[in-house]
């Protein structure tokens, strides 16, 4: 038995290190990369298909919005078509993105966090034209909310480690007790 008393507190650390499991651990660190964070709209039309990325944050008062059009039939990517992106909430924009290589557009937007936009593309080339509602435009609004996940997971994790040296000083008294009355 008193070899296996030591085992106590190795048993019990995992138990108070997982007490907490399923707790959120706060956000990853944001990395600026063109595929981070991105919200998708998309649609497909009779000719066309088009796809609209936009940050899931505004990046100042103009936001990069990449509009990739392709052919509905072969999915091959679109060159040398008008595209307009039409963002409709309180005002309306209407936006003619510029092509930066085959079947991407790219276009400057003014995206306000918080405000829904509804999302229309046209796209023409040649005879064939496709108008396409793509849904709504929505970016979130920056929130220092990292600070307070990080104090929240630094109180997280000083209970925890609170918790495990009340343990082992509750099993530590436990068995300097038995040992005195001659029970171990």
């Amino acid at each position: 038995m008193r070899r296996m008393l030591w085992m106590l507190p190795l048993v019990a650390l995992p138990l108070v290190a997982g007490a907490h499991e399923g707790a959120p651990h706060g956000k990853a660190p944001e990395v600026s990369t063109p595929g981070a964070a991105v919200h998708v709209l998309a649609a497909t039309g009779d000719v066309f298909e088009v796809v609209l990325k936009h940050p899931e944050h505004a990046e100042g008062p103009k936001t990069p919005v990449r509009v990739l059009v392709a052919e509905s039939a072969t999915n091959a990517p679109v060159s040398g078509a008008q595209v307009e992106l039409t963002l409709t909430g309180a005002a309306v924009q209407s936006l003619v993105p510029r092509m930066e290589s085959p079947g991407i557009y790219v276009v400057e937007a003014e995206l306000a966090p918080e405000v829904e936009l509804a999302a229309v593309a046209t796209v023409t080339r040649g005879d064939a034209v496709d108008v396409l509602a793509l849904g709504t435009v929505h970016v979130e609004a920056e929130h220092e909310e990292a600070h307070d996940d990080d104090a929240h997971h630094g109180a997280e994790l000083g209970w925890g480690i609170a918790g495990g040296v009340a343990l082992m000083v509750a099993a530590g008294a436990w068995w300097v007790s038995r040992r005195k009355r001659g029970m171990l």
